[in-house]
């Protein structure tokens, strides 16, 4: 009889934390992320001499960065017509624009591409992005921004996958760029409703982080191999911000040039596609151009190494866009308007 009893007893304990679980997994997608402390703390560069003593913060950061990650900094030793900020992916470093930034340069600018948070350490792994947060990502973009202020007269800022994440924050809350090249941003995750996309990442931020570390890439140390849940979410809640505020207020950036790739599966194109059509509504200059399916291309196109990659069919049109200019005809993309996303 006892037994019997005290068999019941662990089922009534194994019941009670079911019923526990189910409902702090309800509780904690239901409950709203906050983002209200994702403004901006702007403090832009008066001239050279003070955007050369941020770049000094930047290098001090840089200590523990393995050879090859650290932030890119070109500069003409003067302040240049233009300034051009290079916000790099999830698990990538600046090395990533290591061609187009000496393309820039070469052009007669200054460019600045700055290390993310937890990014290209030495002896990193994936479980280090579990440490980022949306605060210290909004705190590099705002630093890269009063930087950048004291290198050239316009500003013109161009991210990539989490970078194009940072640099939607930047098109959004920083009147000083003039021009963003939104690459691919990680609003949301590919094949997931924008309506699971908040309770997704609500989850995320809110249970153990969980990562899976792959092999290290003996070519390119300077990159994590893996990835990292509670650093997913924070790439998701920075974005949320950006919709939160693109759905009340028009964005700062006077030209907004948002890049998509047909055949992206990583990110959610709805979510690109609602940020771009609410921006548009509410008065800002937004373009978008689409490279077409046929070219096969990966979520990665900016990456040089990237396997699957190609870039000299992407870098025209990104060079193209970064001036202002429209991409010609014949490089792989077609235009589409915002307008037409509603």
């Amino acid at each position: 009889m006892g037994r019997v009893r005290g068999k019941r007893q662990v089922v009534s304990v194994f019941g009670v934390l079911w019923r526990a679980a189910v409902l702090y997994l309800v509780v904690a997608t239901a409950i709203p992320t906050s983002v209200g402390s994702l403004g901006p703390h702007s403090k832009p560069a008066r001239d050279y001499d003070a955007a050369m003593r941020l770049a000094q913060a930047f290098k001090r950061a840089d200590s523990s960065a393995v050879n090859g990650g650290q932030s890119i900094i070109l500069v003409h030793a003067h302040r240049t017509p233009r300034a051009f900020v290079l916000f790099h992916g999830l698990t990538n470093s600046p090395r990533q624009f290591r061609k187009l930034a000496d393309t820039l340069y070469a052009g007669g600018d200054n460019v600045f591409a700055p290390r993310l948070p937890d990014h290209g350490l030495r002896g990193a792994t994936a479980d280090d992005l579990g440490n980022l947060t949306a605060e210290s990502l909004r705190d590099v973009a705002d630093a890269a921004i009063d930087l950048a202020s004291g290198l050239g007269d316009t500003i013109v800022v161009l991210g990539v996958s989490l970078g194009g994440n940072m640099a939607s924050w930047a098109a959004q809350f920083r009147p000083e760029v003039y021009r963003a090249v939104i690459v691919s941003p990680a609003l949301g995750v590919s094949h997931v409703s924008t309506s699971a996309e908040t309770p997704m990442m609500n989850l995320a931020l809110r249970m153990p982080n969980y990562s899976r570390n792959d092999s290290p890439d003996t070519l390119r140390p300077d990159r994590t191999k893996g990835w990292s849940t509670r650093g997913a979410g924070q790439m998701l809640r920075l974005g949320a911000a950006v919709r939160r505020a693109a759905d009340k207020h028009a964005p700062a950036a006077r030209d907004i040039r948002v890049v998509v790739n047909a055949k992206d599966a990583t990110v959610n194109r709805d979510a690109i596609d609602e940020l771009a059509a609410d921006w548009s509504a509410l008065g800002g200059h937004v373009s978008m151009y689409e490279f077409a399916d046929s070219l096969r291309l990966p979520h990665d196109i900016v990456d040089p190494d990237e396997a699957t990659g190609n870039t000299s069919v992407t870098y025209p049109v990104f060079l193209s866009l970064l001036y202002g200019s429209t991409p010609a005809a014949g490089l792989g993309v077609r235009a589409i308007s915002p307008k037409q996303l509603h």
